[in-house]
Order: C-alpha cells, then sequence, then structure tokens
C-alpha cells in the first residue's frame, strides 16, 4: 500500500534524500508537532545546513510540509505537515494496524 502511494504525485516526484527527510519528519511530529527549522539545519545527518533548507523547501513547493512563523518570533519558522502528508502518515499508521491484525504464519 505505501509503495503504491508513493507511486502518486507529489510522492513521486521526491528525490531518495528528500523522501528520508520527509520519513524524519514523519517520526518526529509523532513525538511532537514543534519542530523548528533550525533544529533540522542544526543536525548533521541531514547534510549542510543550506542543503537542508533546500530540502524543506523542495517538500514545501511539493505541497508536502508548511513552514509556520512562530507568533512571538518572527525569525523562528516551524516546519509542519501539509494536508497531504497528514494523508500519508494516515495510511502509514493504518498499514502498520493491518500488519498487527493479519494472521501470523
Amino acid at each position: 500500500m505505501l509503495n503504491a502511494i508513493r507511486q502518486l504525485a507529489p510522492f513521486n516526484l521526491l528525490t531518495a534524500d528528500e523522501g528520508l527527510l520527509l520519513d524524519a519528519l514523519i517520526v518526529e511530529w509523532h513525538a511532537r508537532d514543534d519542530i523548528m527549522v533550525s533544529e533540522l539545519m542544526a543536525d548533521p545527518r541531514y547534510g549542510t545546513q543550506a542543503t537542508v533548507y533546500r530540502r524543506i523547501i523542495a517538500l514545501r513547493d511539493k505541497g508536502l510540509v508548511r513552514l509556520r512563523v512562530d507568533a512571538k518570533d518572527r525569525r523562528v519558522k516551524f516546519v509542519e505537515p501539509s494536508d497531504a502528508a497528514r494523508k500519508y502518515m494516515a495510511s502509514i499508521k493504518k498499514s502498520v494496524s493491518d500488519l498487527k491484525q493479519s494472521p501470523q504464519m
């Protein structure tokens, strides 16, 4: 099921690195809602700061994330899932749930 979703737009337009960043964001969004752009840029697992920012913008341009400006400090931006990303996250949750309920062989 997830492979079928990954074949649909905009997921089929993702580079491998963008896909990895989106997957990492999905894992983080399960733990907490507020993920700052600066946190991602500071994490060397995702590449240099410029590369990470470019990938975040690419995900935004493909409709998979939104950037929200902090109400108290306009210099701070948060990465949030778009509706398409939320649907993808729901399909992941359903697939995992289906696997748990399937009979063991």
